[in-house]
């Protein structure tokens, strides 16, 4: 029987997994997790949070977890996204300090004791990057290069890889997420802004077979979320994106009449603001209503105190 809140009455050490569609990896990662953490001595849980998958994932997971009490197992009632997945696993980890890593054992589990030396150095966030990214240098890197380059910018911080899942966190520095509200959805400019001491690791990366990760269209919806919720004056910037529309498309019309390119665009500038100001205003709603940021399911043999938790952007966690 899965039980949410089995396990060792003092945790040391929290790994937390959000987990989607990730049948094919995780027995694997959960063995090499486990054989990287027995040898360090230390008392610790594995939180994975099933973010509405479709495969078989969550039934490996409550197996696994009849068999270790180290493991807990929460499950979304449907799919909410990675970020909120770990916001999730973060308010549930009893440990004193949580190390972050995805399922699909693109980064190494090995990895770990190397960020938790660093957070017995003294070092409030930990964060790893990846020193040979691969991929297509139009649809990965140059996104992933200019995406790191506004976080450095909005933080203040030197942060080299702010795509990289791999991390390990004092708890005190992630302690009451909810408090950040829509921020949330990213979370490590949220974690970047709050600690004190900073610290950055080369960790091993292998890009899963088939091409796995997030899509193009998924980078740029992070990088929307991104740039909705760091800048201060969103929409001077749009304005001069469309500004800067509006000027090609006069441009086109000197070099060479064709209206039709004028008025498309026109329209894509158009489009651009109104899309982003409608954004807003459900994200404004959203807030006002209290609709939650993630909803676990019920599960018959969940403790009770576990049953049915949710988030707010108004709710506290201790």
């Amino acid at each position: 029987m899965l039980r949410g809140g089995r396990g060792p009455a003092v945790v040391d050490l929290s790994v937390l997994i959000p987990v989607y569609n990730n049948a094919g990896t995780l027995d694997e990662l959960l063995d090499r997790v486990i054989a990287v953490l027995d040898p360090l001595g230390l008392p610790f849980e594995i939180v994975c949070i099933d973010d509405g998958s479709r495969d078989e994932s969550f039934a490996i997971l409550r197996r696994r977890a009849a068999a270790d009490p180290r493991i807990r197992p929460f499950a979304m009632t449907r799919n909410f996204g990675s970020q909120a997945a770990s916001c999730a696993a973060i308010d549930r980890a009893r440990g004193r300090r949580i190390v972050h890593l995805d399922a699909d054992l693109e980064v190494f589990p090995e990895d770990i004791p190397r960020l938790v030396e660093y957070l017995d150095q003294g070092y409030d966030l930990v964060c790893g990057y990846r020193e040979t990214r691969g991929g297509p240098w139009l649809t990965r890197r140059l996104p992933s290069a200019l995406m790191n380059a506004f976080a450095r910018r909005q933080t203040g911080t030197a942060i080299r890889d702010i795509g990289c899942s791999m991390r390990a966190v004092d708890m005190s520095v992630a302690r009451d997420l909810a408090a950040e509200g829509e921020a949330r959805r990213l979370l490590t400019p949220v974690l970047l802004r709050r600690a004190r001491r900073i610290a950055q690791v080369s960790v091993r990366y292998r890009p899963t077979p088939g091409g796995g990760g997030h899509s193009f269209l998924t980078l740029l919806a992070i990088a929307s979320d991104y740039f909705m919720h760091t800048t201060r004056r969103p929409f001077l910037v749009t304005g001069l994106v469309s500004a800067a529309a509006g000027m090609l498309g006069v441009v086109m019309l000197v070099v060479r009449p064709r209206v039709p390119g004028l008025i498309l665009v026109g329209f894509s500038a158009l489009g651009l603001l109104v899309s982003l100001l409608g954004e807003y205003v459900q994200r404004i709603y959203e807030l006002g209503q209290g609709i939650p940021f993630y909803k676990l399911r019920e599960l018959d043999d969940d403790l009770p105190a576990v049953r049915d938790r949710s988030s707010s952007g108004t709710a506290k966690h201790a």
